[in-house]
């Protein structure tokens, strides 16, 4: 009787996994990253502030070659 109650939630949970995954983007409803009725910027026109961007990137950059450089010296 336990070998049963060990053995069946193995069997039935990639089952389960499976049917999740499948039905997951039927049920879900859509989202959008804008709004339908914002226009888009014109050719040329920028909105927000990229530096910020490139900035913190290259901070995670350097910061992960820090990592790896202090890892490899042990």
């Amino acid at each position: 009787m336990t070998r049963l109650f060990n053995r069946f939630p193995r069997r039935l949970a990639p089952w389960l996994l499976a049917l999740g995954l499948t039905l997951s983007p039927a049920l879900t409803p859509t989202l959008r990253a804008q709004a339908p009725d914002e226009a888009t910027p014109e050719a040329g026109e920028s909105k927000g502030r990229p530096w910020d961007g490139y900035f913190g990137t290259g901070v995670l950059i350097m910061l992960a070659l820090f990592i790896v450089g202090k890892s490899a010296r042990r």
